[in-house]
């Protein structure tokens, strides 16, 4: 009777041990996504109208997150980046990443929507002087051809042009410009809004690829 007994209390140890292991287990993982997906690379859909005829409402894009601890944006990039100020760093992106997804349970329960990040391209960078006038942007006294914008491009309030950019920060536009939210309402972009750039086009399956 004791060497039962002795045997159901193993089994039960062995088994909650086993448990304990597979929590671990579970923790370790989810940890490491979230530092993969905050501060390597991540996903995001394409949502409204403002980056058309490029890019279109439910697309899904491929995330570089890494690439700008080891360089700066480039005139022309897109990028994806937070509408308000956000510190960066390894530990702090991972807590970020867990903080939007806990938001995205409780927004889907919700049913309410929030939109932190947007996508944009990156016009202007540290030291140019951009202006805006006759619907087309001047970059550094030039007109430029932007074969890829739909619509003519408007000031609005945010911001007084001619402007020279400052350290640290670029100007950032929609490729449909008379319905984008962007630095013409939003101001300069910190560095540290922006997430990553974009490089791939995941999803739909026919318009798969690179992004140049």
């Amino acid at each position: 009777m004791k060497n039962n007994l002795f045997v159901t209390k193993s089994k039960r140890k062995s088994i909650l041990t086993e448990i304990i292991e597979w929590i671990k287990t579970f923790v370790i993982t989810f940890i490491l996504l979230l530092f993969i997906f905050g501060n390597v690379f991540s996903t995001t859909g394409i949502k409204g109208p403002s980056m058309e005829p490029n890019f279109f409402e439910g697309e899904r894009v491929f995330i570089y997150n890494l690439g700008y601890y080891f360089s700066e944006s480039k005139r022309g990039d897109v990028v994806v980046l937070s509408k308000h100020y956000s510190e960066k760093g390894l530990i702090i992106n991972t807590i970020t990443v867990a903080k939007d997804l806990i938001n995205n349970i409780s927004n889907m329960i919700k049913k309410e929507i929030e939109v932190k990040y947007i996508v944009k391209r990156v016009i202007g960078l540290p030291g140019d002087t951009i202006d805006i006038k006759d619907g087309y942007v001047y970059l550094n006294g030039n007109r430029l051809e932007e074969n890829y914008v739909k619509g003519q491009t408007f000031e609005r309030l945010g911001l007084s042009y001619p402007i020279t950019i400052p350290e640290n920060k670029v100007f950032v536009l929609g490729d449909n410009r008379e319905v984008s939210l962007d630095s013409r309402d939003l101001g300069l972009i910190s560095y540290d809004q922006i997430k990553g750039k974009v490089t791939f086009r995941l999803l739909p399956i026919s318009r798969f690829g690179k992004i140049h």
